[in-house]
């Protein structure tokens, strides 16, 4: 529901003031909605070739920011983990209000549970970790998180992988790629957001449904984000984490279409 402009008796007339009230409305309205192509750029790991494993506590340059540490802490009996690539996954876009983010070149950090899946079966996942450490301090709104490859499963009364981090982050959406995964189950709070399967219902092998590669802006300043897994049996994911500067007006945006949101709940 939009509210109607009050207007102000002046001695040219209230009409004319309701009017350049609307005008400059509408214009500041027009500034902060200019669509805008933000394009992310992922952080390479190069010289590790395609299917190598990379070395933990090893460094690679992502532009805008500089040199990028990434540690892991994970079980090299239980997971496999090497540096990979997709070709649905590349020159990819998501629009987000006016904007549209966009990216050429992707590649990620892949991991897969090599147990079992035991269909019938109470199952177990298992956690691990990685941290992504900046030369310095990341100006809010211009680390990006990409995840693919999320699982679920109805075993043990519904069981899924999830991606958490304890930073606040905005959902910008899922880029579908043509595979036949499903979208991401985003779920905000307050200095964390988890990241899961939205999908609920039966369906190929187990566990099934990947999640299509989700985009979330990390909303904090931050000189280094962790993201803690919970993975399921013979899940395989991927992640990988990108930089773009987005327009000067997506930060306003961002608050008004809160703004509409929280006034269409309460209506």
């Amino acid at each position: 529901m939009f509210r109607q402009l009050a207007c102000v008796v002046v001695p040219f007339g209230p009409s004319s003031r309701c009017a350049l009230l609307g005008l400059a409305a509408g214009a500041a309205f027009a500034s902060s909605a200019a669509a805008a192509s933000i394009p992310i750029t992922w952080l390479d790991m190069s010289p590790v070739p395609m299917g190598g494993g990379v070395p933990n506590n090893s460094n690679y340059f992502l532009p805008g920011v500089g040199s990028v540490n990434i540690t892991y802490n994970i079980n090299n009996f239980i997971f496999t983990h090497s540096r990979g690539t997709n070709a649905s996954l590349q020159n990819g876009s998501v629009p987000f209000g006016p904007d549209t983010y966009l990216w050429g070149a992707h590649e990620y950090f892949g991991a897969t549970n090599l147990n079992s899946p035991n269909t019938g079966l109470p199952q177990f996942g298992d956690a691990w970790s990685i941290t992504y450490t900046f030369p310095g301090t990341v100006p809010a709104n211009q680390i990006y998180l990409g995840i693919a490859g999320l699982g679920r499963t109805l075993n043990s009364g519904g069981l899924e992988s999830t991606a958490t981090v304890q930073q606040n982050g905005t959902f910008i959406g899922d880029w579908v790629s043509g595979n036949n995964w499903g979208a991401t189950d985003f779920i905000p709070g307050a200095g964390t957001f988890t990241m899961r399967n939205s999908q609920t219902g039966l369906g190929g092998a187990d566990p099934w449904w990947n999640t299509e590669l989700g985009i979330v802006q990390i909303n904090d300043a931050i000189s280094s984000l962790t993201i803690d897994f919970w993975q399921l049996p013979g899940d395989g994911l991927l992640l990988n984490i990108g930089f773009a500067v987005p327009a000067p007006g997506a930060a306003a945006l961002l608050g008004l279409g809160g703004l509409v949101a929280m006034r269409r709940r309460r209506n």
